[in-house]
């Protein structure tokens, strides 16, 4: 065949049409916006704490913890851990009950006082255990009241408003001595007269959780034994008479239960006194200030002039709950975290002046800082003799 009749073999090709993402310029243009959109959302989730980063793993933790438990329930606190790659799951039961329990099967315990927390580590300690140890914040324990209580207890001298008296006063200091010599006459609310409308004829005494269980009962027991015994803890010569003596004067609120402060709050007034934790009502005034643009000030606070300021203490049981000990003690969101419930973040000073801070910046009052006298908590050996004089609770310590 010569060159003028040449001519090119037609292409070969598989038949078929191409994929359309491939095929449509336009799909492709479409397409690739929301794939973005969706790379960029996944990212931002894992970055908040919403979403674990693919292929890396979370650490699951299980704890027994004690009043802390709202702590790890808090949303934001739970994505803050989960930023870190850690899930935490735990079991409430009161400071007593988790030194008493088995814990096998828990990462980590979180008491909210000294007294449990010693008494794990004791016997982590003689058992050979591992035990890690920190104290993250703290929270002085208060007495909270309704107004109309509160300025009750103003008129027979047993509180004083703090700054100058208002309406909206939200704290009070509390004298103690007079507060439980009110219990030891059999003085009633009524007695006291309350303002028109309110009736309560118990007689004038605080209300705490059950005492064989709990951390702020025994801490109020212990700074009502402290005031009894002449603003000196007892020991072991004084502990059988303290206790007798300051018997009456804890029986009067009945039969403990454990939602003192829920009852509180709910409004219900046969729970006009519950011994809390400073935090609880910080938190539940900043929800109100969140929620209606003003604190609630028909709840006010007593703060007992013989104070007690309580120390939580986290302890890991095992190394795979170090991490979490150590972010709870020390990492920056975390303690912000904590000083929005209302702790006391921190070491003492430095963190009673951050939630000052806070406090003001939220536009709420602030509680005076005062010279107050310091409890003492009794030596454990002696505060089970206490106890078990007062309310026949089980000895945790052999």
């Amino acid at each position: 065949m010569d060159s003028a009749h040449a001519f090119e073999e037609p292409p070969l090709g598989i038949a078929g049409k191409r994929p359309f993402f491939l095929a449509r310029r336009r799909f492709r243009r479409i397409a690739a916006l929301p794939l973005a959109v969706l790379v960029l959302a996944t990212g931002g989730l894992a970055l908040t704490g919403n979403l674990p980063f693919p292929g890396v793993p979370v650490v699951e933790l299980k704890g027994r913890v004690a009043s802390k438990a709202d702590l790890f329930t808090d949303p934001e606190v739970q994505r803050i851990l989960m930023r870190h790659r850690i899930k935490v799951t735990v079991d409430v039961a009161g400071s007593r009950q988790v030194a008493e329990g088995d814990l096998g099967s828990y990462d980590f315990v979180f008491p909210s006082g000294q007294a449990a927390a010693d008494t794990i580590k004791y016997r982590r300690e003689e058992a050979h255990a591992y035990a890690k140890i920190k104290l993250p914040f703290t929270s002085p324990l208060v007495i909270a009241t309704y107004r109309a209580y509160a300025e009750a207890l103003v008129g027979r001298g047993a509180a004083t408003p703090q700054g100058t008296p208002s309406a909206d006063t939200l704290y009070y200091d509390l004298d103690l001595a007079k507060f439980l010599d009110l219990a030891r006459t059999n003085t009633t609310w009524n007695d006291l007269g309350l303002n028109p409308g309110r009736i309560n004829s118990n007689v004038v005494t605080a209300y705490t959780s059950p005492y064989c269980d709990s951390n702020s009962a025994e801490t109020y027991i212990s700074q009502v034994a402290f005031t009894q015994n002449g603003d000196r803890a007892p020991d072991e010569t004084s502990a059988d008479a303290v206790g007798e003596a300051i018997k009456p004067l804890l029986e009067a609120q009945g039969r403990p239960a454990s939602d003192r402060f829920d009852s509180f709050v709910s409004g219900e007034d046969s729970v006009p006194t519950p011994v809390i934790y400073e935090h609880q009502y910080l938190a539940y005034q900043l929800r109100h200030q969140a929620a209606k643009g003003r604190p609630d000030t028909t709840r006010v606070l007593l703060y007992p002039d013989s104070a007690f300021l309580t120390k939580p203490r986290i302890i890991a049981l095992k190394p795979r709950a170090d991490q979490l000990a150590d972010l709870i003690d020390s990492d920056p969101e975390l303690r912000r975290r904590a000083t929005e419930l209302g702790f006391h973040a921190g070491p003492d000073l430095h963190g009673q002046d951050l939630l000052r801070t806070f406090l003001g910046d939220q536009h709420l009052p602030v509680p005076a800082t005062v010279n107050r006298t310091r409890a003492l908590l009794p030596s454990p050996e002696v505060l089970e003799t206490i106890l078990q004089t007062v309310a026949g609770c089980k000895r945790i310590l052999s």
